[in-house]
């Protein structure tokens, strides 16, 4: 085993490893990184697969294209020729749900709700769910700086459903 020698070591080539590894490069040029990987793959949970025709996100995760600061980056990294697009007129996001797919409801931006009615009618909660749902309208926030998991807050803010779902 030869000796390695780094200033920091990553430990994840997930999204936030990535990210991580990313800006300490960039605020501090010459610092040596490491990123640490245990599978044979960067990404975490983001993939995209090709199966049947289809091209299927495996991760939770969705690129705003909106946002032209994650343009900009994927243009510095040497990554926006890789950029997969929606199809014009077909912009749903599908989810498996008891094996079917199911769109998500119309309004649905990172994570929240914007159009309360169409979540009403959709089939993808369970009415207990969607009334738990609807309790992050008047649950007060979390007070304190500590570090929350995206899964955490969820879970606190929507309920279980939302999470597994």
């Amino acid at each position: 085993m030869t000796d390695r020698r780094c200033d920091v070591a990553v430990v994840g080539g997930g999204i936030t490893g990535l990210t991580a590894a990313h800006a300490l490069l960039a605020r501090a040029p010459g610092t040596t990184v490491v990123l640490l990987e245990a599978t044979d793959r960067l990404g975490g949970t983001i993939a995209t697969e090709h199966t049947g025709g289809f091209v299927i996100e495996t991760g939770a995760d969705a690129f705003l294209t909106e946002k032209p600061w994650a343009l900009d980056l994927c243009d510095r990294l040497g990554m926006a020729e890789r950029l997969v697009g929606t199809r014009e007129g077909d912009r749903r996001t599908y989810v498996v749900h008891a094996g079917r797919l199911v769109p998500l409801p119309e309004g649905f931006m990172l994570l929240a709700p914007t159009n309360l009615w169409a979540l009403a009618a959709s089939p993808l909660f369970s009415w207990r769910g969607k009334l738990r749902m609807a309790l992050d309208l008047v649950l007060p926030r979390r007070s304190g700086e500590q570090d929350e998991s995206l899964g955490a807050f969820v879970r606190r803010r929507f309920g279980r459903e939302a999470l597994e779902r």
